[in-house]
């Protein structure tokens, strides 16, 4: 085994465990954690299963599941946690959170991708035009993350039993998750219409967002703005330890973007709070 991916699974262990960190004492939120583990592997069995578009060199990390590395799990788990605490934590409304957390995830995934697959921790066939990831996979990511958090915050508003709670959000996010990943597949055949829908389930997400606003109302759990720092720092070690900066110095700027607006994102409440404060200081 080669000691990038020993190192690559550290990293992601590190960012899930950062998560189970803030969960821990929060019945709901080690629900909300451990589905979403369970969730990160199941899925990705089941697409490589049902659409063969990307295989794992499993046999380089040092533990996997069904074929599936264990650190690809908890990377989802990363993910999703900290995009729906994040969500959560800034008051976004149901309506529109589901959009906040896809985008959220597709902030972390629009570099990271690219650089992942020049190691290799995992290799699309065939490449796609975005750096050689086919743009369904952004869709997936998209997908992933909103159905998930979609019917998580929907049933925890009915059911209370983790769980009832934890098995109702696998099936109906996996479930949905299939057939939207089918619909894909089968009728979006040009990079011009997936660019499109792309395009259009983003603005969609923004104005959802714009029409029910989050309200601010507090800073989200270090460990989750951690975990996503993580991410992004992480990757662009990679992305200079592998020497892609060199051959593909455009995708450094993505990253590097990327990063800004993952600051961004978790400066905001900050921000408000100030611009909020100087309004009630004018005369």
């Amino acid at each position: 085994m080669q000691p990038i991916y020993l190192v690559f699974t550290g990293a992601m262990v590190l960012a899930s465990l950062g998560c189970l960190w803030d969960a821990v004492g929060d019945r709901e939120g080690l629900t909300l954690y451990a589905t979403a583990v369970v969730y990160g592997l199941i899925l990705e069995k089941l697409v490589i299963v049902a659409f063969g578009a990307y295989t794992y060199p499993a046999e380089a990390y040092l533990f996997d599941a069904l074929g599936v590395p264990l650190a690809i799990a908890f990377g989802w788990s990363a993910v999703i946690y900290a995009g729906t605490t994040t969500a959560r934590a800034y008051g976004v409304p149901l309506p529109s959170l589901p959009g906040f957390v896809a985008l959220y995830a597709l902030h972390i995934d629009l570099s990271m991708d690219a650089i992942a697959i020049r190691v290799p921790f995992w290799t699309w066939t065939p490449p796609g035009p975005w750096f050689g990831v086919p743009l369904g996979n952004f869709f997936g990511w998209f997908a992933v993350a909103f159905l998930f958090a979609g019917w998580f915050e929907l049933l925890r508003r009915r059911v209370s039993h983790p769980l009832a709670l934890g098995g109702g959000t696998l099936v109906a996010a996996l479930g949905t998750l299939l057939v939207a990943l089918e619909l894909w597949t089968t009728f979006v055949e040009s990079v011009a219409l997936g660019a499109g829908i792309l395009l259009g389930l983003g603005l969609l997400s923004a104005l959802a967002l714009v029409r029910w606003s989050p309200t601010f109302a507090d800073r989200p759990a270090r460990s989750a703005v951690a975990a996503t720092l993580l991410f992004h720092l992480f990757f662009i070690g990679i992305f200079v330890v592998t020497g892609t900066h060199r051959t593909l110095p455009v995708l450094g700027v993505v990253s590097v973007a990327a990063l800004g607006v993952g600051v961004g994102v978790h400066a905001l409440p900050g921000r408000v709070e100030n611009l909020t404060r100087r309004r009630r200081t004018r005369p």
